[in-house]
């Protein structure tokens, strides 16, 4: 089961901080999560994630930064690889309680 969350509108083009909260429904591996996604501050898109990973991944599955070897993230995608050919120029992975 996939979730898809969208923005209506495309985001801002130049530097743009992205980013994607979520938080457990279900506090448990495997729970359901709420994500809200960002851009500057201002809320683009929100929904529901009904399964979450369970903390168990193969050891090709893992956090790809600007491209995706693994698993799409989305059926949209056809084959991997999915490089982004844009810029990014930080990456912070933070997780709170």
């Amino acid at each position: 089961m996939r979730a898809k969350i969208r923005s209506e509108k495309k985001l801002p083009s130049g530097s743009v901080q992205i980013t994607v909260e979520t938080a457990y429904i279900e506090p448990r591996p495997g729970g359901s999560l709420n994500i809200t996604l960002t851009a500057n501050d201002e809320q683009v898109a929100a929904g529901k994630v009904q399964v979450s990973a369970p903390l168990i991944f193969s050891a090709n599955d893992c956090l790809d930064i600007r491209i995706c070897l693994g698993s799409p993230v989305s059926l949209d995608y056809d084959r991997a690889p999915f490089p982004f050919n844009g810029k990014i120029d930080k990456v912070t992975v933070r997780y709170t309680s």
